[in-house]
């Protein structure tokens, strides 16, 4: 699997490291990452894009796009845990809100990721 990083030269600067981003994608069940064929580190800050979250998976080309500039490191990890949780879903289950249950499913990878020193 690809990790591309957008190249910029100014701050804010990214929530997460390549390899912070690597090690998320290892700590998570095969399934989960299985659709994925790239992630993107966008040079694009959130607060300037119109989207609703920070981390976005696109079917269409197999893409999760991670938009971490400015943003906090465990918040964004957690969206990326979030985000690669849902993927898996049948697309019924990934509809209804189901957060807390995602939350419990999660936590256990967001608390190796936390105490990892990358």
């Amino acid at each position: 699997m690809k990790i591309v990083i957008g190249k910029f030269s100014n701050e804010p600067f990214h929530a997460l490291s390549k390899k912070e981003v690597s090690l998320l994608l290892k700590l998570v069940p095969k399934e989960w990452i299985k659709p994925l064929s790239s992630v993107i580190l966008s040079s694009k800050i959130f607060k300037k894009t119109k989207l609703t979250k920070p981390v976005e998976y696109k079917a269409t080309n197999k893409q999760l796009s991670i938009f971490s500039r400015g943003l906090e490191r465990e918040s964004i990890a957690r969206q990326v845990l979030l985000e690669l949780a849902t993927m898996g879903m049948e697309q019924d289950e990934a509809n209804t809100d189901n957060t807390f249950e995602l939350e419990i499913v999660i936590k256990p990878y967001m608390e190796k990721f936390m105490q990892a020193r990358v």
